[in-house]
């Protein structure tokens, strides 16, 4: 049998001590150092959700299951909402570091919609043979015989001349209006620039608070129409990362309302917001970038329906990684729009309009859950009835970022 002495032991033990307390780190950092974690939630504080003040009280509540560095809260609107969370999360939560942007409906900054001419609908040449039919067979323009002699000419009309001919019915014509449609119709339209008004004064219920100290921030206003829209971006320094810049956003959702805002359709403004994010300058020793916030929209992934995927696939072709949708082919993946919340009509497909994307997806960890599951009881003693709600139409994800 071979016996160590306690001289050959000594170096092996302290080897192993060693070894354990540097298991935890890299280079003389813990594993805290190496971890960022961020959280993004959408507290749809608007009067669009009810019980709106019940809502608020809730969240104090709410925010206690949190405990990221970083924290991105979308639709926070007006001056006072925004001041109360911000106040409440430093308070209670030790967020010491926030960043809104200050808008207002009166900013000279604002940008102004350009001025428009819309071509006449028709020409004279479109409306020759029309003309000539009628001043020859109908001269008073008695609607029967315009059908019968001259119903073949507008029919070989363009679409858009024939719909403003006959926008108000061939009895219009018939009823004396006929040169006054013709002059409506050969004529351009032009509608003047306008500084378009937002609700909620300009507000853009956009928060982003940390934990850590915040430098280069940068408040960016998004081409939006209704609401006004900003991206609110930071950096955060980890000893054991380095710099981080964190951009929080929320687009322009597709709407019902009639779009008359600076593109051509909301799904065009929401493109053209993701090309302004991803326009904000960077510096050079920033190792890691982060964007959240709520994107209206999902790719199909897992047991997630495709909806509304152009913003995130732009983000996605300029290399950005969103670690809540790396999953394996039919792997199940928590909506943050779901069906389930008190708030969502059952015909709403389940959906990920919440997302947290990353620049660098290499050298890194990812861990990725959804969180802020809160239901609620109103209790009606009167009407003896209960209600069920929630903090608001949208639960969260928290993403924690790791230096491998």
């Amino acid at each position: 049998m071979k016996i160590f002495s306690v001289f050959s032991v000594f170096p092996i033990l302290l080897t192993l001590f060693v070894f354990t307390a540097c298991s935890n780190g890299i280079e003389g950092f813990q594993t805290s150092d190496r971890m960022l974690s961020l959280t993004t939630f959408n507290a749809k504080m608007t009067d669009d959700l009810a019980f709106k003040v019940k809502r608020f009280k809730k969240m104090k509540s709410v925010m206690a299951e949190n405990s990221s560095d970083i924290l991105c809260i979308q639709d926070l609107y007006g001056d006072k909402v925004l001041d109360e969370v911000r106040n409440m999360l430093k308070n209670s939560y030790g967020y010491d570091y926030a960043l809104y942007a200050k808008t207002s409906n009166e900013d000279e900054d604002l940008e102004f919609t350009e001025a428009q001419t819309i071509p006449a609908s028709c020409t004279m040449e479109d409306l020759s043979p029309i003309i000539s039919c009628v001043m020859t067979n109908c001269s008073d323009y008695d609607a029967a015989c315009i059908v019968q002699n001259c119903w073949q000419s507008f029919l070989e009309l363009s679409g858009e001349c024939r719909n403003c001919m006959l926008g108000n019915g061939i009895e219009a014509i018939a009823n004396g209006n006929y040169q006054e449609i013709l002059e409506t119709c050969m004529q351009d339209t032009r509608i003047p620039a306008k500084k378009l008004e937002y609700e909620f004064s300009g507000n853009s219920g956009i928060l982003l608070a940390s934990k850590l100290p915040m430098s280069d921030k940068t408040p960016v206003k998004l081409r939006s129409y209704g609401r006004m829209r900003t991206a609110v971006a930071a950096t955060v320094e980890k000893d054991g990362i380095g710099k981080i810049q964190v951009i929080c956003t929320a687009l322009s959702p597709l709407s019902e309302t009639e779009y008359d805002g600076f593109g051509e359709s909301w799904e065009d403004e929401q493109m053209t917001q993701i090309e302004q994010i991803l326009a904000i300058p960077v510096k050079e020793d920033v190792v890691q970038r982060v964007i959240l916030g709520d994107f209206d929209g999902n790719i199909s992934a897992g047991s997630i329906r495709e909806h509304n995927p152009g913003p995130v696939a732009l983000l996605e072709e300029n290399g950005w990684y969103d670690p809540y949708f790396d999953v394996n082919y039919k792997e199940d993946i928590d909506c943050t729009l779901c069906s389930d919340n008190p708030f969502v009509s059952d015909e709403t497909h389940d959906a990920v309009p919440d997302h947290i994307f990353f620049m660098n997806k290499d050298g890194y960890e990812f861990s990725s859950s959804r969180i802020f599951l809160n239901e609620f009881v109103e209790f009606n003693d009167k009407e003896m009835t209960k209600t069920r709600y929630s903090v608001s139409d949208h639960y969260g994800i928290t993403t924690t970022m790791t230096v491998e």
